[in-house]
């Protein structure tokens, strides 16, 4: 059973479902749609390079209705059922005529080109009925076909199609996409400190305090238009490009009335209903939030407890201070067994557009506990290069999680030229892990069991303002600006591990087993408690100018912009350790040691049996600032009516600064680290209309990669697991990436498309993370020599007949690290691939689609790939490769939705081995299990 919070909790769920059970049935079925009016959506481009063409006029031929096209080059006409001519003329344009005939759907997107000539023409188009103008599959399509740069992309409808639910779980489904610890996501095979991401084209700060990425998994599905895939660098971007770009567009306003709910239940096979470690609950975990129960008690002081080991009066605390402080500390150290419970989901979004108001506003929230039993072992190079056990542990993980996402933007249309918008995005998630682990040491010689509790809270809150605005008589000038202010934040309160050790007797056949009583072990992380505190900013600010010229027959748009992205982070730590007040705590009767965590540090032992101490280091706070002043120039010019040439270069200013120091002062050393470089860097895009449906695309560019604020920073922290500790080199330097790429796409129909891609990145002074050698190894980072990735991409999608369609790709990546002898320290070996980088990365999608049926079967494998790099002579650890089946039903009556989801339906156990062939061991070993799940939907337009 769960404890009284957790059924307090339960309840207010089951609240939840019945007020939901209650809208459904007290909401009358959605009205008949379209049987007088259709609203006819798109957007006016130059058909040779794509530009959208602001303040085109769109008339309703016979009518006196004419609409210009707005900012954005789209324009929105209401017509009634049947067949309609629209005009669309520009000056220095050949004038169309565009036969469209709207069908009963609710909403038509009909896209036109036009081409600079002297000759008339009629086209006739039949619109295509879409839900959505721009999270549709076709829309995606329509994107990535007329994108200045090489682009993957994939829309909230696909995801929810796919059964994904946030976009951590949808780049898996995208070509040279792969995810690893199913957040973290790597293009093209390069890990994620190569992947910048921005929301709405801003930068965003990170709520990983050791990683160099911003965790998809935080941005739910629901939250999402689409996510867009940038493979090829242009210098309106960040030069911060290296694998790719990952662009997440928020939610857009709709063109119609949107009032849609859902809600739903997940199952999953290794936790629900099954006893599992969990940490004991407080009331608002269930929502992602701490209640304060973790954080340092009121009255606890911010300054350090110890001075040099000794208690010390005005500096420190005294002793009788310190034995209360202690006994202040929750003594709650053990997870408690309990029945897992199902997850829970559910979301809402409402939008619509008041004259020139537009609003779209959406809320989501998902809870989930979960389970994994691991195997892990450890080993060092022995006689005859043999691989030999050092430790083996048997561990058991419970986890839960909640997550919780909110949108609000609103957009004001001035006139057709002027638009101003605001968009406000908040996402939270908290993660509560009870962890037992137990098993074998043989370097100690001792057997091991342990206890961890652990919370971590994360947000990310993102503000931002920005207008769009047209001026024709400026040679057809558009300027744009965007301010973006946003703060990440990371809280780990508390994190309380106890280690207790006993007697390790070898067996015949060589296993080891335990003997005698296990005790409380007198180790730096037993009884230990640790408080971490991570605070990340942004300010983006950026404005554009672009100019659309048409002489000599040529349509070509100059563009330039400037930006200034400031960001600062500040982290603190704090570390507490109940030590016994004897000098060895062997002394102490093992009638108390070899009893529960709770009963050995009860408060009335805390000033008389153990004494709270505080080894808070002093690199254990930093603070880091940088600074990116950018401009650019850019120019895309239509060659011929068939050739696009996209050129330009990006100068930026960076200055980075990183200070490690004592949080309390005692220690007046600081350790600083600078970066400070001004780059310029070219690029080029080449874009050949082979045919009116397909494209062969070349690109080069040079881009960078820096480091990241805790790759500079000596703070170190180690996992008693046996993980190596961690710390950060003040003397890194950035790496400069060579880019080339080529593509060749071809599109049919709605959703057809065939691809096939190639790349090759050359890294000057690429930054690893590398073992370093000494008493105790660590994990350090450092400039390699250089590095070099090259890969190969296919795609291809297409309709079978009118219900069957099927979408697959796959992309081999071959890449090779090599660091100089002087460099090696005790790496095992100077050339290997890039850590994380599978060498061969597969998806299929099958989908029978009937008339409000649809079945989606879907496959995805990745390669073998490097976990761990080797060190001590010892082989890397690789993970080896693994595919996983997904299954979604999907069953709609009008605005009604019941999806069926079958996850991860192969449950193929995550391996992770040491050595080839006769000599492989296993160093990791799980399951996540699989997940059943069945959600309902409600739309009331």
């Amino acid at each position: 059973m769960h404890p009284a919070p957790q059924r307090t909790t339960m309840s207010l769920r089951r609240q939840i479902a019945a007020l939901f059970v209650a809208f459904l049935m007290a909401v009358p079925a959605a009205p008949a749609w379209g049987q007088q009016t259709v609203r006819v959506v798109g957007t006016v481009r130059d058909e040779t390079n794509a530009i959208a063409l602001p303040g085109t006029p769109v008339e309703v031929v016979g009518t006196s209705q004419v609409v210009y096209t707005d900012v954005d080059g789209r324009y929105v006409l209401t017509l009634p059922a049947g067949t309609h001519q629209l005009k669309v003329a520009l000056d220095g344009y050949q004038e169309k005529l565009v036969s469209v005939t709207t069908g009963t759907g609710r909403l038509m997107t009909v896209d036109v080109g036009i081409v600079m000539n002297r000759f008339a023409e009629t086209v006739n188009v039949t619109g295509q009925t879409v839900d959505s103008e721009t999270s549709s599959a076709s829309a995606q399509l329509v994107e990535r076909r007329n994108a200045q740069t090489i682009t993957d992309n994939i829309g909230s409808q696909e995801m929810r199609a796919n059964g994904d639910s946030d976009a951590a779980a949808a780049m898996s489904r995208v070509t040279g996409m792969s995810l690893v610890d199913n957040q973290y996501v790597f293009v093209r095979g390069l890990g994620e400190r190569y992947s910048n991401t921005t929301l709405a084209g801003s930068v965003i700060p990170t709520t990983e305090p050791d990683k160099k990425v911003v965790p998809l998994d935080l941005f739910p599905a629901g939250l999402i238009d689409s996510v867009q895939v940038a493979k090829s660098y242009s210098p309106d971007k960040s030069a911060e490009f290296a694998g790719g770009l990952v662009q997440i567009v928020p939610l857009k306003l709709p063109n119609r009335p949107v009032i849609d709910f859902s809600w739903g239940m997940n199952f999953f096979s290794n936790a629900t209903g099954k006893s599992i470690p969990l940490s004991p609950l407080d009331g608002r975990d269930w929502w992602g939030f701490d209640s304060d129960v973790r954080a340092l008690p009121d009255g606890f002081p911010d300054r350090k407890l110890l001075r040099q080991g000794i208690y010390t009066p005005n500096v420190g605390v005294t002793a009788a201070e310190a034995t209360e402080l202690g006994r202040l500390l929750d003594n709650t150290w053990s997870p408690q067994l309990a029945d897992g419970a199902p997850g829970q989901n559910w979301g809402v979004v409402l939008g619509n557009r008041f004259g020139k108001l537009g609003v779209v506003a959406s809320a989501s929230h998902s809870y989930k506990e979960q389970f994994v039993e691991e195997e892990r072992n450890f080993f060092a190079v022995g006689a005859n290069d043999r691989l030999d056990p050092i430790s083996a542990y048997n561990m058991r993980y419970g986890t839960q999680k909640a997550q919780l996402g909110i949108v609000g933007n609103v957009a004001y249309q001035f006139t057709s030229n002027h638009r101003l918008s605001v968009e406000n995005m908040l996402t939270h998630s908290g993660r509560d892990e009870g962890r037992f682990f137990e098993g074998a040491n043989t370097d100690n010689e001792l057997w091991y069991r342990d206890n961890r509790l652990q919370f971590i809270e994360e947000g990310l809150v993102t503000n931002a303002v920005g207008g769009e605005h047209f001026f024709q008589g400026l040679n057809n000038g558009r300027f744009d600006w965007r301010v973006t202010s946003a703060r990440a934040n990371r809280d780990e309160p508390d994190l309380r591990e106890t280690l207790y050790q006993s007697a390790l007797i070898e067996n015949a056949d060589g296993t080891f087993r335990t003997t005698g009583t296990p005790i409380l072990a007198d180790e730096s992380q037993s009884a230990y408690r640790m408080f971490n505190a991570l605070d990340d900013e942004t300010l983006d600010a950026g404005a554009n100018w672009s100019l659309f010229l048409t002489e000599g027959g040529r349509a070509t748009q100059l563009k330039f912009g400037v930006s200034y992205i400031e960001r600062t982070r500040d982290f603190q730590s704090r570390r507490f350790h109940f030590i016994p007040i004897t000098a060895k705590d062997n002394s102490l009767p093992t009638s108390l040691l070899s009893r529960t965590p709770e009963e050995i540090l009860a408060p009335q032992n805390i000033g008389t049996v153990f004494r709270l101490t505080e080894e808070t280091r002093p690199t254990d706070a930093y603070d880091g600032e940088q600074t990116t002043t950018a401009g650019y120039g850019m120019v895309d010019l239509g060659l011929t009516s068939a050739v696009r040439l996209v050129v330009g270069a990006r100068i930026e200013r960076f200055d980075q600064q990183v200070n490690t120091f004592d949080p309390f002062g005692f220690s007046l050393v600081r350790i600083s680290a600078e970066n400070r470089n001004t780059d310029i860097f070219p690029s080029i895009n080449f874009v050949q209309a082979l045919r009116s449906n397909s494209n062969l695309r070349l690109s080069y560019s040079t881009t960078v990669n820096r480091p990241e604020f805790r790759e500079l920073a000596e703070f170190e922290f180690t996992d008693i697991v046996g993980n190596y500790a961690v710390t950060g080199n003040p003397n890194l330097e950035r790496a400069l990436i060579q880019n080339v790429d080529a593509r060749w796409e071809a599109f049919s129909g709605a959703r057809g498309v065939v691809a096939a891609s190639a790349f090759y990145k050359h890294f000057d002074k690429p930054i690893e993370r590398i073992i370093v050698a000494g008493a105790q190894p660590l994990a350090t980072f450092q400039n390699a020599d250089h590095a070099s990735n090259f890969g190969l991409e296919f795609e291809a999608a297409r309709s079978l007949g009118d219900i069957l369609f099927f979408n697959a790709n796959y992309t081999f990546v071959d890449s090779k690290i090599t660091l100089a002898e002087d460099q090696r320290s005790i790496q095992t070996s100077l050339e290997r691939p890039l850590a994380g980088q599978s060498k061969n990365l597969f998806n299929l999608m099958g989908e029978v689609a009937l008339s409000s049926f649809s079945a989606r079967l879907l496959f995805n494998y990745y390669g073998d790939r490097i976990a761990d790099v080797g060190a001590n002579e010892a082989p890397d650890v690789v993970e080896q490769g693994r595919g996983s089946v997904d299954v979604v039903l999907a069953q709609r009556w009008r605005g009604l939705g019941i999806r069926l989801n079958l996850e991860n339906l192969t449950d193929s156990q995550y391996l992770f081995t040491q050595g080839t062939g006769t000599e492989q061991q296993t160093q990791r070993r799980f399951k996540l299990g699989r997940t059943v799940g069945v959600s309902f939907s409600y739309n009331l337009f």
